[in-house]
């Protein structure tokens, strides 16, 4: 059994909560379990060790990561089942958020063997916090595609999804189309310096983006359950979400845009469009 200072541990499996970019938001509990544990399970070695450097915190590393967790499975359970306090670690936030722990998770239940928590940051809530969004329903989408939002797009609450800055503009486009009537936000570099919180209708965030270039890094993105002001907009909210996309569209993709961000007949949408071109 682990112990350390006094601190006694019983045998079983620790998941612990990691900074998500900030290395000051490790809570005490967290680092009193990853200085008194046996062996630690996270996803990258070298990721972790910087953690762990910062401080002083030396203990065995194994990786457990999508690619050898079946591999990796057994002996984990076979250094808890002998006695050892293992720590699980994600390379940033909670574990199991968008990782195979929760398969580890499983096996120890099925074994009769100790599993807790002990909790943290989180990019799921950190981002949802950051958004602005209504926070009393939230559904967290993870890492989602295009068939995904065809299938989420009915749901009326809160959605938290996580998305590459590579992926970032094809994926507004696709989701201004799947998820009219509502606001967006875009949440990057969450506890850092340069953290940024971008939100607006799709049209004004892809039109941020597309003259300002992608951010770097993985962002969070949220959106705020179908709502009126979205889908009944004024006149002068029309007017000037499209002369904002007019700026550096054309007028087919600015109406396209338009109309899908508020949820409102292209057709419509193109009329005012000409409109403004001749009053302009």
């Amino acid at each position: 059994m682990a112990k350390e200072e006094g601190l006694r541990l019983k045998p079983g499996l620790y998941l612990v909560a990691t900074p998500i970019g900030n290395l000051g938001d490790i809570t005490l509990r967290a680092l009193e379990t990853l200085k008194n544990c046996d062996v630690i399970a996270c996803e990258d070695t070298r990721v972790s060790r910087k953690l762990l450097s910062a401080y002083s915190i030396a203990k065995p590393l194994i990786s457990y990561h999508d690619h050898n967790a079946d591999q990796m499975r057994p002996l984990i359970l076979d250094k808890i089942a002998t006695g050892q306090v293992v720590v699980l670690i994600s390379d940033a936030g909670t574990p199991l958020i968008s990782d195979p722990g929760f398969k580890l998770v499983q096996h120890c239940y099925k074994a009769h063997l100790h599993v807790t928590f002990i909790p943290g940051p989180s990019a799921v809530i950190a981002g949802l916090v950051l958004s602005g969004m209504a926070c009393d329903r939230f559904l967290f989408a993870g890492f989602a595609d295009k068939a995904a939002y065809s299938e989420l797009s009915s749901i009326n609450t809160t959605l938290i999804f996580f998305e590459s800055a590579k992926r970032l503009g094809a994926s507004l486009k696709q989701m201004a189309k799947s998820f009219v009537g509502r606001e967006v936000a875009v949440i990057r570099e969450i506890t850092k310096l340069f953290e940024e919180v971008r939100r607006g209708s799709f049209a004004e965030v892809i039109q941020y983006y597309e003259e300002n270039g992608l951010p770097k890094g993985e962002v969070v993105v949220v959106l705020s359950p179908k709502n009126s002001q979205f889908q009944h907009p004024s006149l002068h909210n029309i007017d000037d979400m499209l002369r904002q996309a007019l700026a550096s569209h054309s007028i087919r993709d600015a109406c396209t845009l338009v109309s899908g961000s508020l949820d409102l007949p292209r057709k419509q949408i193109y009329q005012r469009a000409l409109e403004l071109r001749e009053e302009e």
